[in-house]
This record gives structure tokens, C-alpha cells and sequence, in this order.
């Protein structure tokens, strides 16, 4: 029996492994086919309905700009219907002839055999950079709002001169010299 129940968990094991290997490669396929390749009828067999207008937008608009777009897969996971790929893409810019790089990560869930949900996650600011651009702010903002200006202090008030008696304040013009009586 122990044998047997060692046996069970052995082959579940390797089911398990060989499910997260198929759905590792079927989604790795779908990806190099879909921007690697261009091949848009990947978005109809994997994409929910209301999903497809806006990828298909997205993938055309970044294989324009980047016509040598190459999408390599550095990581995947998946929990049940919840698929986390680490990915890299690069290409190069079809009006500035500058090659990019950019790394990121997308979360999918899938159900009825489609992703319903897609969530992408990427630094865009390092493409900017890569390209030349540079950030700019407006004047006087910071990525966490607009600055405020310090308050003022409150003006303080100068201490007046003290007030000197008249008789007592000193003359600004020199003695006189005593002459002798005669």
C-alpha cells in the first residue's frame, strides 16, 4: 500500500509538473507568435472579447514603432487560472534608429480557455531615457504633487532706538575751547 500511495504521489507530482510545463509553453507560444512573429489571430483564440480591440491596438502600435520587436520569456508562473510571465523585448525605433530594451511583467487570469484579465507592468520612463528624452517637470511640482511654497515668517518687528533725552544726547560737533576770561 505504501508503495503504491508513494507511486500516486510520483506520478501526481509529474502530472502536475507536466500541466505547468504545457501551460508554460503554450503561453510562451502565444507570446513569441503574437509579437515576434505578428501573427494577431493569437488575440481571437486567447483573448476574451472584450479584450481583443485593446491588444490588438497595443501590439500593433509598439510593432510599428519598434518594426524589429523580439519578446523573450525570462520567467513564468503559474497558480491555478493566474499566469505571471517575466519578459524582455527589444527593438529599435523605427524613426530614431535607436535599439531599446525594456523589461517587465504581465499577470493574466484565464478562464473558459481565455485570458479575462491582463495587467502589464514596465518601466517606460527607461525607454524615454534610452531614446534621449529627458523628464522635465514644470516648475515648481514634484512626482508627488505640486510643491508648496514655504510660509513665510511672520515679519518681526525691529526693535526701536531707545530714545535718548535731549540733554542728555551727545553733541556731534566738537567742544568748544574755553577761552581765558580777561
Amino acid at each position: 500500500m505504501r508503495q503504491m500511495t508513494l507511486a500516486l504521489a510520483v506520478f501526481g507530482a509529474a502530472l502536475l509538473s507536466a500541466c505547468a510545463g504545457a501551460k508554460q509553453a503554450a503561453v510562451e507560444n502565444a507570446m513569441y507568435a503574437l509579437w515576434n512573429d505578428g501573427d494577431l489571430s493569437i488575440i481571437e483564440e486567447n483573448y476574451a472579447p472584450e479584450l481583443q480591440n485593446g491588444v490588438r491596438e497595443f501590439v500593433e502600435e509598439y510593432r510599428e514603432i519598434y518594426p524589429d520587436i523580439t519578446v523573450t520569456i525570462d520567467d513564468f508562473i503559474s497558480k491555478g487560472d493566474r499566469y505571471i510571465t517575466q519578459w524582455t523585448v527589444t527593438g529599435t525605433h523605427r524613426d530614431l534608429g535607436i535599439p531599446v530594451t525594456l523589461s517587465g511583467v504581465s499577470v493574466r487570469t484565464r478562464s473558459g480557455g481565455v485570458f479575462v484579465e491582463e495587467s502589464l507592468y514596465y518601466d517606460m520612463k527607461s525607454v524615454y531615457d534610452q531614446l534621449g528624452f529627458r523628464l522635465v517637470p514644470p516648475e515648481g511640482a514634484t512626482p508627488f504633487g505640486p510643491q508648496e511654497a514655504p510660509e513665510e515668517a511672520p515679519p518681526t518687528e525691529e526693535p526701536a532706538e531707545e530714545e535718548v533725552p535731549a540733554e542728555e544726547a551727545p553733541s556731534e560737533q566738537a567742544p568748544a575751547e574755553e577761552t581765558p576770561a580777561e
